[in-house]
């Protein structure tokens, strides 16, 4: 899969956003990285310069912002193992998902220099719904991205043309508010935008429960399209696929793109190194409301 490297008015956006950074410096912070690694008891010894790299950058070049990601990224890791188990490409969840949705990320980046990434059912679909299985989708890709790219900012659009109300109906209050710490969290990244099209009617209710649950940054940036023209506001034509108004290419090369691509990162799940919490030093205890909760009593007109 070929990611079009930032041209140059990207390149200006991103060092607007204060993520540029004499490279010097930038590998002198890699080596405290390395070094701070090596001394906590319960994460491992990464090395891999080009990794820590775009988590250093991902964080805006704050060494102390990037240990706190790195820490959550090993650690939630065993605290969640839903979300993270069977990553291999030939996985049977994937098997099972892919009669569901798809997914993709486009070759280019937006003027602001974020990557899109589409998430959209499909029609006439034979399998079950699983609502981890698309968590774990898209994590699966944006560990693809981050081990190729400082991703700079990441824009989700969800074509929602063939989902059905039960598929929104699995995301439970603590489903949704775990995948955010996901992603919130324990990635370098930062969600510039989720854009809904092609809603059915029950989605704006929804959607504004689902904010609830989220961090208040995303839930500004939260936008439900009746029609593609406000989604042009966003994402530009020449950006995005050509089922969408675009002049990209195909949605399907895309998605078809995706599955090929994150096949190459199936030795590197299999001998991805883990957080051991036995050792963690301890730390003050923090009380975590209980989110549990169905839908039930949820009245959708």
């Amino acid at each position: 899969m070929v990611l079009s490297p930032p041209n140059e008015q990207q390149e200006q956006a991103i060092k607007n956003l204060y993520f540029y950074k004499d490279p010097k410096e930038t590998e002198e912070d890699i080596d405290a990285l390395i070094e701070w690694l090596s001394k906590q008891p319960h994460l491992p010894n990464i090395t891999d310069r080009v990794w820590l790299r775009h988590f250093l950058i991902g964080r805006k070049n704050n060494l102390q912002m990037t240990k706190k990601v790195l820490e959550s990224y090993f650690t939630i890791r065993v605290e969640m193992p839903e979300f993270f188990n069977d990553m291999s490409s030939d996985a049977e969840w994937i098997q099972k998902a892919v009669k569901v949705g798809k997914m993709s990320v486009l070759p280019k980046m937006t003027p602001e220099a974020n990557r899109v990434h589409i998430i959209r059912s499909i029609e006439n679909n034979d399998g079950d719904f699983d609502a981890i299985a698309m968590c774990k989708g898209s994590l699966k890709t944006i560990d693809y991205l981050m081990r190729r790219e400082p991703v700079y900012g990441l824009v989700f659009l969800l074509d929602l043309k063939h989902c059905q109300l039960s598929y929104l109906l699995s995301f439970t209050p603590t489903l949704t508010k775990n995948l955010m710490r996901c992603i919130d969290e324990a990635t370098p990244l930062r969600v510039r935008g989720v854009h809904y099209v092609n809603p059915p009617k029950f989605v704006s209710r929804l959607v504004n429960f689902f904010k609830l649950f989220m961090p208040s940054k995303i839930q500004d940036r939260i936008v439900i399209h009746e029609t593609y023209d406000t989604l042009y506001e966003y994402i530009p034509r020449d950006v995005l696929p050509d089922e969408y108004g675009g002049t990209a290419g195909s949605i399907e090369k895309f998605e078809d793109d995706i599955m090929r691509a994150t096949k190459e990162d199936d030795e590197w799940y299999r001998n991805m190194p883990k957080a051991d919490l036995s050792k963690r030093p301890m730390q003050p205890k923090k009380i975590d409301m209980d989110m549990s909760g169905t839908f039930k009593k949820l009245n959708i007109d």
